[in-house]
This record gives C-alpha cells, structure tokens and sequence, in this order.
C-alpha cells in the first residue's frame, strides 16, 4: 500500500513518528492517519531531503501550528462575543437614554393625567331628576 519495507515502519514506531494500534496477537493495526503520516514521511524524506531528525521537528512544529490556530480561532470567537455584547449593552444603553429624553418631553400632560382621581379624568354629568324627566 505504501510501498513501505516492515523495518522502516518499526523505525519509525520506535522514533514515535507513528503510533498504531495493536491488536489481541500484538500485530500492528494502521489507522488512516497512521498511513497518512507515513505518507508525509515519504514525501518530507524522499522528496524533500529531509531526515528522520527533522521530520520530528516538522511534525511537532505542525502541531504546535494546529494548537495556536485552534487557540487563535478561539479567542476570536471570544472577541467577536465580547464585541456582539458591548454593542448590545451600548444599543440598550443609547435607547434607555433615548427613551427617558423622550419620556420626559412628552409625557407630563400624560403623568399629569394618570395622577389625577379618574372622577375629574372623566366628565360625568349627572343630571337632577327632574331635568330628565323634562326631556
């Protein structure tokens, strides 16, 4: 499949390159992400000269690069959290401030009223007995 000798996979277990999983008889079981990193293996040394010694070193600077994008894509979610919450606070803010200016321009002759005994709110005229039995 790989076109990969059996020694060099041992090799390359024994430097930790590779990790597979072993089943009940201790026979190496190869998952897809093992037989891709022999993959990138191959192609660091053979294709690019790279030996075993620096083919350790990428493999760790690769993953500290897979750590601080998942950590950089964290925090940004964070920021734009944080920034989505301050402008909803500062939204809520301006229209409270808003409100109560418009509140306070408009609505005396309305506070006025609602304080006022509903009796004088509303005209109630009563009419002595005998005016309406006049008319």
């Amino acid at each position: 499949m790989l076109n990969t000798h059996p020694q060099t996979l041992r090799m390359y277990e024994r430097l930790g390159l590779i990790k597979p999983r072993r089943n009940e008889q201790g026979n190496r079981i190869y998952s897809e992400a093992d037989i891709e990193r022999v993959r990138k293996i191959q192609e660091l040394t053979q294709g690019m000269g790279v030996n075993l010694a620096g083919v350790e070193v990428a493999f760790k600077l690769m993953a500290r690069i897979e750590e601080l994008e998942a950590e950089l894509e964290q925090l940004r979610k964070r920021f734009w959290q944080a920034v989505q919450e301050q402008a909803e606070q500062l939204a809520a803010k301006l229209v409270a401030e808003r409100w109560e200016e418009f509140i306070r321009q408009r609505s005396f002759p309305v506070q006025v009223w609602r304080r006022t005994p509903i009796a004088k709110r509303v005209k109630i005229s009563i009419a002595p007995q005998n005016q309406r039995e006049e008319k």
